[in-house]
């Protein structure tokens, strides 16, 4: 009988994970195992539950290499019912959560592709009535203020003190006058 103990693992693969370090399919003791299950050389995988094996889509990779390999999984701990209830609950909100994750993702594709503007509308900006672009907002002549006064000569924190606004943002607004510019532009035409 061999031990694999991880310790204090994620339990997560790069299966649903982007990180490249602390998962499972990144711990070469784990890939090790699953490689000498799909060789055969054990008969049994046993675990509390599931959830000690794996917590995403890796674990139908270790059932996969523990049938090529004509190991048996097993269980040794019971599952109550109230544990049971927990665990398909836990499953059915992750697969949601994962589905609203990838349905945003396809509506930034979609838009980036479209070239509507897509995130939180920069600074003196807000969204025009369809929600494509952004166009000037109620904080517009604070954004006209600020490029008169850096045209002045003032410096960022004299910009910042005359109008209120953190530093940040007033360097980031300097930082992008063109598309400022542009964007009055396209309310106008």
């Amino acid at each position: 009988m061999e031990t694999l103990d991880l310790g204090v693992h994620t339990g997560f693969s790069t299966m649903t994970r982007d990180d490249k370090s602390g998962l499972l399919d990144q711990n070469q003791t784990v890939e090790d195992r699953v490689d000498e299950l799909r060789r055969g050389r054990f008969d049994y995988l046993v675990a509390l539950d599931d959830r000690r094996i794996c917590r995403d889509e890796y674990f139908s990779v270790i059932q996969y290499a523990a049938r090529q390999g004509d190991a048996e999984v097993v269980y040794v701990g019971d599952v109550n019912e109230d544990d049971l209830t927990f665990d398909l609950k836990r499953r059915i909100e992750r697969d949601t959560k994962e589905e609203e994750i990838e349905k945003s993702r396809r509506a930034v594709r979609r838009r980036i592709e479209e070239g509507y503007d897509h995130g939180r509308p920069r600074f003196g900006m807000t969204y025009d009535d369809a929600g494509h672009y952004q166009v000037p907002g109620e904080e517009f002549d604070t954004v006209m203020e600020i490029f008169q006064l850096d045209n002045a000569g003032k410096s960022r924190r004299e910009i910042a003190d005359t109008v209120d606004i953190p530093v940040a943002t007033i360097q980031n607004v300097i930082d992008r006058r063109e598309w400022y510019i542009n964007r009055k532009q396209m309310e106008v035409s």
